[in-house]
């Protein structure tokens, strides 16, 4: 009998009106040799809690059911363990969802979840914080504050933030260390991509691998206005990496100096931290349904 828990996390993204226990109870039954449980979150962090209390309990599958956010707070409980990650994606974005190719639809994933084998994928810490997905500094950390003050979700919300903040914006000095080599940048903002995209298929690092054990670091320099939506084009045909202000290194580690401290984000949860930022990938510490 393989145990498996669901953590269903109510706030994530726009979706209403499906009933999930209903379904977990028709793909998971004791007569096809499962054990399933459905949790709902009830505040931030609550989904890592959880998580622990089930690897202790030695559940074989644990799935995050929500955005991102929702993902990363389940994944950080299940690295070095024997209990895998599965994903039901329902939030704005759901890039690492769409990196490992998870069908959007709850029905279909469901039933990838029941079938599918699993495989192992990294994961980078950023100062401290585990992340699965990309983190990042400047303009797209901003976004992320902007997000999560703004309270309302979706793809549109998304759209209004970086409208609202893109003129006013002004790129910032950066000291990049990788692999014994230090470089100066003024930079629109840099991604630290395990994975290929922020989200909704906008590829930040197309050639991202989750199983490499590098990051993709990308720094976007300075560009002009008018270039703006060349740029929005080329995230969602993969081909940002064209772009001469655009800079894709990968590494193991690397570390970012700043002027003063400000925005970060990770999995597009917004945080705060000082002018150094430290990042390193982890390889293979997580085991995911894919």
């Amino acid at each position: 009998m393989t145990s498996i828990a669901f953590i269903q996390n109510p706030a994530s993204g726009t979706k209403r009106g499906v009933d999930f226990s209903l379904l977990v109870r028709r793909f998971f039954t004791r007569e096809r040799g499962f054990c399933a449980t459905v949790y709902r979150t009830r505040f931030a962090g609550d989904a890592t809690a959880v998580a622990r209390r089930l690897v202790a309990e030695g559940c074989d599958v644990v799935v995050a059911v929500g955005g991102d956010g929702t993902v990363n707070e389940v994944a950080q409980a299940l690295v070095h363990t024997g209990t895998a990650l599965g994903i039901v994606p329902a939030g704005s974005g759901n890039g690492l969802a769409r990196h490992l190719r998870i069908p959007m639809d709850a029905r279909k994933a469901l039933e990838l979840i029941a079938t599918a084998k699993t495989c192992r994928m990294d994961y980078g810490i950023m100062n401290g914080m585990p992340f699965f997905c990309t983190a990042g500094v400047g303009f797209d950390a901003l976004i992320g504050h902007l997000f999560a003050q703004a309270g309302v979700r979706g793809v549109a919300s998304y759209a209004r933030q970086i409208l609202r903040a893109f003129t006013a914006y002004k790129p910032e000095q950066y000291v990049i260390a990788m692999e014994g080599e230090t470089i100066r940048r003024t930079a629109f903002l840099i991604t630290f991509a395990n994975a290929s995209q922020w989200g909704n298929n906008a590829c930040i690092a197309p050639s991202a691998s989750a199983s490499d054990g590098l990051i993709d670091v990308v720094v976007m320099g300075k560009f002009p206005l008018y270039r703006a939506p060349e740029i929005a084009v080329r995230l969602f045909t993969r081909r940002i990496d064209k772009l001469p202000f655009v800079e894709i290194f990968r590494c193991r580690a690397a570390t970012v100096g700043r002027a003063r401290g400000g925005y970060i984000h990770y999995d597009g949860e917004s945080s705060e931290t000082g002018r150094r930022i430290e990042v390193a990938m982890v390889q293979g510490g997580l085991t995911v349904v894919c």
